[in-house]
């Protein structure tokens, strides 16, 4: 599951929960990116913040990783380069990728799209109350799960020092706090 996680929020873990309980899968991997190609904005917090608030957000789930591969490349993050080092990694298991239904609508947008459809089977979620429609060319297991939070939100309320009933974790709400996260 990619994205900016900037900062995860409690709608990120669940949704992981969501897709392994559905699909029964093995592990989900946290997939923090450098900088994403479908977004002119780069992440507020550094990676290593990043990594670390996903790291305290998924400590309670065995079956989490956090993943700094994409961090640890040249941006933009391209999802193609993710599949194939997990492919390598794991060469006898079933992949796939976890995205919104904003990025399913433009999926064949997306950077070496053929190459990554033949590597990862999709997992697709609404968003924004719109649910995703069958796209043939990709094999594809769309989940029920709505979550009213986003990142944006969460920086933003943080901003204007609204930390009341922030849709995330207590540790990452500290960590952001201790280390003056979003406030300016």
């Amino acid at each position: 599951m990619g994205g900016s996680f900037d900062p995860v929020h409690l709608g990120h873990v669940q949704l992981a929960i969501n897709a392994k309980n559905s699909l029964n899968l093995d592990k989900v991997i946290f997939l923090p990116c450098q900088q994403s190609p479908h977004k002119n904005i780069k992440p507020s917090a550094t990676s290593d913040q990043r990594i670390e608030m996903l790291q305290l957000a998924t400590s309670d789930y065995e079956w989490i990783e956090v993943s700094q591969l994409e961090t640890q490349l040249p941006p933009p993050s391209y999802s193609i380069l993710s599949a194939r080092h997990f492919k390598t990694k794991y060469p006898n298991s079933e992949l796939f990728w976890i995205i919104g239904n904003d990025q399913w609508k433009k999926i064949e947008s997306w950077n070496q799209i053929d190459k990554l459809g033949k590597i990862v089977n999709f997992i697709v979620f609404p968003r924004d109350g719109e649910e995703p429609k069958l796209n043939p060319d990709f094999k594809s297991h769309f989940i029920d799960y709505n979550f009213n939070a986003s990142s944006t939100e969460v920086r933003n309320s943080v901003k204007i020092n609204q930390k009341v009933d922030l849709p995330i974790d207590q540790n990452v709400l500290k960590y952001i706090n201790e280390n003056s996260l979003y406030s300016c």
